[in-house]
């Protein structure tokens, strides 16, 4: 994380956007992001991609398009950034968090996130983005600890710990 990625986390904090905050076109857009995880047991590892602006670590998410549900779009975004295809677990999301997404043609966006846990299925060599983007694996602690969101690090922790019980 960059030194103007902390600062403008540090921000985000402090504008407490509620769900109709004019400063960001008035109601939430609706995304979905993809957990893929691969193992089992402890030496199960999560799947993170780096941004294209930044290159900080993330995981795949983006825009639920027209015609598509939660799950469909975190398969989606898992393949054109990532290269890889699998199995949401689950029925329905494993978590949600909020973030302001910086736009500076369109105006920031504030953005609800649907998180969805995906077991790798197949990893491929050639995707859409991948001149745009890197991609590793890593044990599960490392990778909360390289996430930037701390809503969405804290959906990673609490669905790890799901999973491990289970």
């Amino acid at each position: 994380m960059t030194a103007f990625d902390r600062i403008k986390h540090l921000l985000d904090l402090f504008r407490h956007p509620g769900s109709d905050d004019t400063r960001f076109g008035g109601k939430p857009k609706r995304q979905a992001a993809a957990v893929v995880f691969r193992g089992t047991g402890d030496s199960r590892e999560l799947m993170l991609i780096t941004s294209r602006d930044t290159g900080r670590w993330i995981v795949p998410k983006g825009w639920i398009e027209p015609g598509e549900d939660g799950p469909a779009a975190a398969l989606r975004e898992a393949w054109e950034e990532a290269g890889v295809t699998g199995d949401v677990l689950a029925s329905g999301p494993v978590g949600h968090y909020r973030y302001v997404k910086q736009r500076s043609r369109r105006g920031d966006a504030l953005c609800d996130v649907d998180v969805y846990l995906v077991r790798l299925r197949e990893e491929k060599n050639q995707w859409p983005e991948k001149g745009q983007r890197q991609r590793k694996w890593f044990p599960v602690a490392t990778a909360i600890g390289l996430v930037g969101e701390d809503g969405l690090k804290d959906v990673i922790r609490d669905a790890f710990q799901v999973l491990r019980a289970a």
